[in-house]
């Protein structure tokens, strides 16, 4: 096949523009649509030998990565929670270790319920950035003074029923904590704060110093810090991997939902690539090899 016609087939296929597979190359976008037209005056083999080794690379690159949802144990007691909290207007709290799905949970329970809000945190919020992607997140403008954003906000979530979700929130300083709690006092609306396990001791305060907003949290649950084989038996039949090949996944997973979701799409294309008719126990310890050590995965 002519390799114009398999760029732009495979753009197509892939939904690419012509800047991305500029950036992609490291050229510019002229470029890119100059050389499909076949009007490129510049050195013409070097630009082809970039578009062939990119059409490669695509063409290797899996677009099933992800594993379709699966209703595990985690997403159970976050759902559960997280129900209690939107129906009752009340605040939750739930915790555990990076790697076990929490973040899937949140997304299909926004998925699931539409009247709820999303606010996936990092590391650089404030008090004030919190504010402004709630004011964004209910209809408004993102703009004002600290005093108009709060004000305007807690007008339009006033006696809602919305649930707001915070993930990540350990990244949450206490000023913008204690600024989702004032927003929950006023409004009557839920709270979910989903985390890592520092988060209660950010919550609380290390000498218990603010007791005035973890005294608000009605639900909390401290999630496990593996998954359960069942869970693990699960994925395999949604995926539809032989579910016999659970424990020896557990095994090389330490049973880190993240870790296993890496394991199944590397051993399946490992098995690929082989050959082989199907995923089996030799090709999982390989695939782990490959991948960060039980160490890595805090």
């Amino acid at each position: 096949m002519d390799i114009r016609t398999e760029l732009r087939d495979l753009m197509k296929s892939r939904g690419l523009t012509n800047v991305f597979v500029a950036n992609a190359i490291g050229v510019g976008k002229s470029t890119v649509s100059m050389w499909l037209s076949n009007k490129y005056e510049g050195d013409n083999e070097k630009l082809t030998d970039k578009i062939v080794n990119f059409i490669e690379r695509e063409k290797e690159r899996t677009t099933d990565d992800n594993l379709p949802f699966v209703d595990i144990t985690t997403v159970g007691y976050i759902s559960e929670i997280g129900r209690l909290c939107h129906t009752k207007g009340k605040i939750g709290v739930c915790v555990g270790r990076a790697g076990l799905g929490k973040t899937v949970a949140v997304k299909e329970y926004v998925k699931n319920y539409m009247d709820s809000i999303l606010i996936e945190s990092d590391s650089g919020y404030t008090a004030k950035s919190l504010l402004l992607e709630i004011h964004r997140r209910v209809g408004l403008s993102g703009k004002g003074t600290v005093y108009d954003l709060m004000n305007e906000a807690v007008h339009k979530l006033q006696n809602s029923g919305r649930l707001l979700i915070i993930d990540e929130a350990e990244n949450l300083p206490y000023r913008a904590l204690e600024t989702a709690r004032r927003i929950h006092d006023k409004t009557g609306i839920g709270l979910l704060l989903v985390g890592k396990d520092v988060l209660f001791e950010n919550l609380c305060g290390r000498n218990n110093e603010y007791d005035q907003l973890y005294s608000r949290v009605k639900y909390h649950k401290k999630l496990n810090d593996r998954i359960l084989i069942s869970d693990v038996r699960m994925i395999l039949e949604a995926v539809g991997q032989d579910p016999e090949l659970a424990s020896t996944y557990y095994t090389y997973s330490d049973g880190i939902t993240r870790k296993l979701e890496h394991l199944i799409t590397h051993s399946s294309y490992i098995a690929k690539t082989n050959g082989k008719v199907a995923v089996d126990s030799s090709v999982i310890k390989k695939t782990s090899e490959l991948l960060m050590g039980k160490g890595d995965w805090k």
